[in-house]
């Protein structure tokens, strides 16, 4: 009877620390499991209280961005970048939707430490939908809540300090001015200023630079700025500058001398228009004729061509942009032979991806408008003082954009050619060697050994070697080879 309820009792002590240890554990598994409210409910004390708060509120947020990728950010000195890579397009409802359950959230479980990272989340994304007394009033009840390990506190003060430019300031402004689209001023556009000595950029850059926001008349103020030179970049949204450029201003910086108020309007106005080759035209033959609208006021119009970078998944991932003749232009039309420019090799560039693989500007090798290419181009409207007007390239070169985008037939493409369209250059040199003194071949040769098919740099040395090989040599080949005769007398100096 003794031995029985001993080993009773010991089954119950069993269960009980079974039980025990359990409850201890269960906290854990529901953090793991992703049951993230019902952990709140019954541990909300529990060490993983805090992170299964997080990640309620990170799923809910990751339904939709904030909003920064809706802003593009243009300099006055020429030059534009937006916060983010997403669809520009707002779905308002969507991060309506999701401000809500955040909302619902913070209520939930109160303004506590433990909330602060849900707090400055949610107050992000009011900033970025323009609830700017809302993001005001969550950012300051943040300092009361603590918390401070969770968040960037600088970045926390830029927010506030650009919310509260909104409202009335006293003492005399270091800078001034007005931000238009087309006749129309801009309420609630951001200003930056960044000194022009800055090499240095960020992107998001908002919180990185003095910062302000301009009032019902478009209208921005600056106070208590050092005295210096600054390039001005005023952040819209995407659709607001859409089929608009930024005018050149008679000066492209402006000079703070900490005395008097200085001066600087920004306004945006019409593009000029692009008329042929239209978007995703095929261009066949050797001719390309490009043919745009006269823009008001222009004396003389320039043009670019830009080469679109995608990755190996075929995906957009920027351009670069190069003059595609010195010439100006009065009329509205030009024509260029495709297989004079392709003696054009300007367009050098090289770039890594994420798993470390290298790629290298295709135009750079191949050409200026190598066959079988993707290109977009643009024309620049000048006054009689050299001034540009506008330009038809805007700030967009993605997939929806407006720009004119048009391809070049593949004919003529070898078997090189097409190993470093497609980002092999290994394979590509290989062919190339097979072909003998080919001069495209060379020519291709000579630049991949002068870039480098790695992350090391290239060898001059290599590049001269397959150059005096050429047998017609042209001007760009000439100028090519000096340029790597110097190089490598640099290097043995």
């Amino acid at each position: 009877m003794r031995l029985r309820v001993r080993t009773l009792a010991g089954m119950l002590v069993t269960l009980l620390l079974l039980g025990w240890f359990g409850y201890k554990e269960l906290p854990s598994f529901l953090y793991h499991q992703g049951y993230y409210q019902a952990l709140l409910q019954w541990f909300p004390n529990d060490n993983y209280a805090r992170p299964a708060i997080n990640r309620l509120a990170m799923d809910i947020a990751n339904q939709t961005g904030r909003g920064e990728s809706d802003y593009i950010f243009v300099k006055s000195s020429g030059g534009a970048s937006s916060s983010g890579t997403g669809n520009t397009k707002l779905d308002l409802q969507e991060r309506a939707d999701v401000i809500d359950k955040l909302e619902k959230l913070l209520a939930q479980y109160g303004h506590t430490e433990q909330m602060t990272n849900v707090s400055y989340n949610l107050a992000l994304m009011h900033f970025w939908m323009g609830n700017w007394d809302r993001a005001e009033s969550l950012l300051h009840e943040m300092d009361r809540m603590g918390g401070a390990e969770w968040i960037s506190r600088e970045e926390q003060k830029a927010y506030l300090a650009i919310l509260e430019s909104r409202h009335a300031q006293e003492g005399k402004a270091s800078l001034e001015g007005v931000v238009r689209i087309g006749d129309e001023p801009v309420p609630n556009a951001f200003v930056m200023l960044q000194r022009t000595d800055d090499s240095t950029y960020y992107s998001p850059p908002l919180t990185h630079y003095p910062a302000t926001m301009t009032d019902e008349n478009g209208r921005y103020r600056f106070y208590g700025i050092d005295s210096g030179e600054y390039d001005v970049a005023v952040g819209v949204r995407t659709e607001q500058i859409s089929g608009y450029y930024m005018t050149e201003s008679e000066s492209k910086s402006v000079v703070i001398d900490g005395m008097a108020t200085a001066g600087h309007d920004v306004l945006f106005v019409p593009q000029v228009i692009a008329v042929s080759p239209g978007r995703k035209e095929l261009i066949q033959g050797d001719e390309l004729r490009l043919r745009w609208k006269p823009y008001e006021g222009a004396v003389y119009y320039k043009l670019n061509i830009s080469y679109l970078y995608r990755d190996r998944n075929g995906k957009y991932t920027g351009a670069a942009t190069t003059a595609l003749s010195d010439q100006k232009y009065t009329g509205q039309e030009a024509t260029f032979s495709i297989s004079e420019r392709n003696r054009n090799y300007n367009m050098y560039g090289k770039s890594y991806g994420q798993d470390g693989e290298v790629t290298l500007n295709t135009a750079g090798l191949l050409g200026m408008l190598y066959p079988g290419g993707e290109f977009a181009w643009s024309v620049d409207a000048y006054d009689e003082h050299d001034r540009k007007l506008s330009s038809s390239a805007g700030y967009f070169l993605h997939e929806d954009a407006i720009t004119p985008i048009f391809r070049v037939e593949d004919n003529g493409l070898s078997e090189g050619d097409r190993l470093v369209i497609a980002a092999r250059y290994e394979e590509a040199i290989a062919a190339y060697t097979l072909e003998g003194n080919n001069d495209h071949a060379l020519r291709v040769l000579a630049r991949l050994a002068d870039q480098g098919i790695g992350k090391e740099d290239g060898n001059p040395a290599e590049a001269l070697a397959y150059m005096e090989r050429i047998q017609e040599p042209g001007e760009s080949d000439k100028e090519f080879i000096n340029l790597l005769r110097e190089r490598i007398e640099k290097k043995r100096v």
